[in-house]
């Protein structure tokens, strides 16, 4: 795990500074996990610590979340063997018409996204998995930001996965050396807020 987060750290995957997230949040962090897929290395560290926690075992398929999660869904699909689907943003206006993407009917599913904050990105993937006939039993990011989203998961009756969570990455950059105590304090009590709610 310490492997993976200086990776991460060293490639320009975690970000200081004031950040609006795609859930409206404002936030000292970023987790730019999409920088990812041009770093073999990181994917190869990321699978392994995914096969340490997960018992792929107990899911049919993987489901990628768009966009984020496909790319990381198809890597772990690809290296463990397991069938991947996706779920796009919108549902095709031609064609199929349809906004899943592979086989998922009848079949447990695992869903997969990067990050997770509020846990919005998976209960919608969630929801149309559900209404394809699929059945959602879990779900899986590499960076939980501890805002909510394992509550909101778990409260659908789903599993919830996770590599690591905010705290254990900012704990493992102050440790090490990589981060100042100023700044580790002040995204310290910015999780710490979230907690309390």
């Amino acid at each position: 795990m310490q492997e993976l987060i200086h990776e991460l750290y060293k490639v320009g995957v975690v970000k200081i500074g004031s950040f609006v997230l795609s859930s409206g949040i404002t936030s000292p962090f970023y987790i730019d996990m999409r920088r990812i897929y041009s770093y073999p290395k990181i994917m190869r560290l990321i699978i392994d610590e995914v096969s340490k926690r997960v018992d792929l075992t107990q899911y049919d398929v993987l489901v990628g979340v768009a966009t984020s999660g496909v790319a990381l869904a198809a890597f772990v699909a690809a290296v463990t063997n397991k069938p991947m689907a996706y779920v796009r943003l919108e549902r095709k206006d031609h064609g199929t018409l349809s906004q899943v993407e592979g086989e998922v009917e009848g079949r447990t599913s695992l869903i997969v996204d990067d990050v997770a904050t509020t846990g919005d990105s998976i209960i919608k993937t969630y929801e149309v998995l559900k209404s394809a006939g699929a059945v959602p039993t879990g779900a899986l990011v590499v960076v939980d930001r501890e805002q909510g989203a394992e509550e909101r998961v778990r409260s659908l009756g789903m599993r919830y996965h996770y590599v690591m969570t905010a705290r254990q990455l900012f704990n493992t950059l102050k440790n090490d050396g990589l981060l100042n105590g100023a700044t580790y304090e002040e995204i310290m009590r910015y999780l710490e807020s979230y907690r309390r709610k």
